[in-house]
């Protein structure tokens, strides 16, 4: 049986190799229609042994076999076109119509072969072959594709959701490892910042000379930056410890500026124990509050922190006063936008910070999920 191969109209795909297709269709379709073949020489030979009749049963298999043999061809050619052809319903029309008028000369030829294998003796098989079986074989032709295609069809489906969860799982690690090198990036950003800003704190009381309030002051920048060093290698630190190292920096800079800088808590009961948040997350906000209030003018500043405990969301208030004959702020060092992106890596956006301004104070409001992963 010779069927026209695919034409330059039907390119094959590049990527896929036609002739392994071909071999592993081969051998999937000898073992269906063997079976085939088996069944049907089985159901003829039991029925023949209820007439009381013995057939051989080897040569009901052969004969059998000899029969769907071109059917092996066809549903292996049809797989390869489904699998590479750039049109395939053009190639299985054009293979189905030329393997049916050959499988039918094909049967011809085999109730024939009994008589010779002469050219009238086949036609004239053809010619008084029964309706039946020519509908035989157009059922089988049509079952044929319908097969293959839901083959190939189920194949594809098993490729794109692999290729799929592939991809998901390639943008998953890319993603995870993007935001780790961002995070790791705000950690070497914040530590040094504070360390500044500290250090900063502690100038100003060295050039009043007031040994006492800078030894106080050195002794607590040893404890704050014993927690900094520590905590920026985590991922998670305990909520309340971070407001207590508010706390400790505040203390700090209420060395510095004196009774210019008053500071209020509230609802620091109502802080949970399993409340999380990453390293180093509140002190940028009180650094933010000094920056707006004490050193934009030489009035008193008051900074407000209050918590709050919701239904599995802890919030935090950082609020300070802004004198009216406040300078512009220049708006240097880690800001706010730095904080949305650590909350953003964090989160992945469940935690939110936002801010009011108004004519005499600034508000920070940042609300955060109980467990990360809320």
């Amino acid at each position: 049986m010779t069927i026209a191969t695919p034409s330059a109209t039907t390119p094959l795909r590049p990527s896929l190799r036609p002739q392994h297709t071909l071999l592993r269709a081969l051998l999937a379709n000898l073992a269906v229609w063997t079976a085939v073949a088996g069944v049907h020489a089985a159901s003829v030979w039991s029925d023949a042994l209820r007439r009381g009749r013995t057939p051989d049963a080897l040569g009901l298999l052969g004969g059998y076999l000899m029969a769907y043999a071109p059917w092996v061809l066809l549903g292996a050619w049809l797989y390869v076109v489904h699998q590479h052809a750039a049109r395939p319903w053009r190639g299985a029309l054009v293979a189905s119509t030329g393997f049916l008028i050959l499988e039918l000369v094909y049967q011809a030829a085999l109730i024939a072969a009994d008589e010779g294998l002469r050219v009238a003796s086949v036609a004239a098989a053809l010619r008084e072959m029964p309706m039946i079986f020519r509908l035989i074989d157009l059922a089988l032709l049509l079952a044929t594709n319908a097969v293959v295609y839901a083959a190939v069809a189920i194949r594809r489906q098993r490729e794109a959701a692999e290729q799929e969860r592939r991809l998901h799982a390639d943008n998953l690690r890319l993603r995870l490892e993007l935001e780790q090198q961002r995070l790791q990036g705000l950690r070497a950003q914040l530590e040094p910042h504070f360390l500044y800003n500290a250090l900063n704190a502690i100038s100003g009381l060295v050039r009043g000379e007031d040994r006492s309030l800078a030894l106080t002051a050195l002794q607590q920048l040893s404890r704050l930056l014993r927690y900094a060093t520590t905590a920026v290698s985590r991922e998670w630190v305990p909520l309340g410890d971070e407001v207590t190292f508010l706390q400790e920096y505040l203390a700090l800079q209420q060395l510095r500026f004196g009774s210019r800088l008053a500071v209020v808590y509230e609802g620091l009961d109502a802080l949970r124990p399993e409340q999380e948040s990453p390293p180093l997350l509140l002190q940028p906000l009180a650094e933010n509050a000094i920056r707006h209030g004490l050193e934009r003018s030489e009035a008193t500043a008051r900074i407000r922190v209050r918590i709050a405990a919701g239904d599995g969301v802890t919030t935090v208030l950082v609020s300070n006063s802004v004198p009216t004959d406040a300078a512009p702020n220049p708006g240097l060092g880690v800001g706010l936008g730095t904080l949305r992106d650590r909350l953003v890596v964090a989160y992945g956006g469940r935690a939110t910070l936002t801010t009011v301004a108004a004519q005499d104070r600034f508000d920070v409001h940042l609300a955060l999920p109980l467990h990360p992963d809320d």
